[in-house]
């Protein structure tokens, strides 16, 4: 099982890598048979080359931030973030929870992200 400090330092890395829009080094760090489901409720996309191009879409386009502690247990990760989008005369936001699964290599093995469009906000 991996480590509670690799997943931390894992999810900080995404956080980070999201934000610098870099799709090459944010499906590096999921196994080849991971699967992301964002919105919870969407069409789930599964493998690393169905990341790719999910990200490809969304990468860089929302700037997340950390809003509270990484819980780590069982291999799992569960975070609260704030996600900050569109051009600066017009930027909302939305509160998001995360949930990661890892496998024994630190790698994700999934990834459900908990938020719904109702709850964006006019900044």
């Amino acid at each position: 099982m991996a480590r509670p400090d690799q997943i931390r330092a894992t999810v900080a890395r995404y956080v980070t890598l999201m934000n610098d829009g870099d799709v090459e080094g944010i499906t590096a760090l999921y196994a080849e048979d991971a699967t992301l489901e964002d919105p919870v409720g969407g069409a789930p996309q599964r493998g690393r080359e169905a990341l790719r191009a999910w990200y490809a879409r969304s990468a860089g386009q929302v700037k997340l931030e950390l809003s509270g502690p990484i819980r780590v247990a069982g291999g799992e990760a569960a975070f609260p973030m704030v996600g900050t989008l569109g051009p600066a005369d017009a930027r909302s936001q939305i509160d998001i929870i995360d949930v990661m699964r890892f496998d024994a290599a630190g790698r994700i093995t999934s990834l459900r992200a908990f938020w719904s469009a109702d709850a964006i906000r006019k900044l």
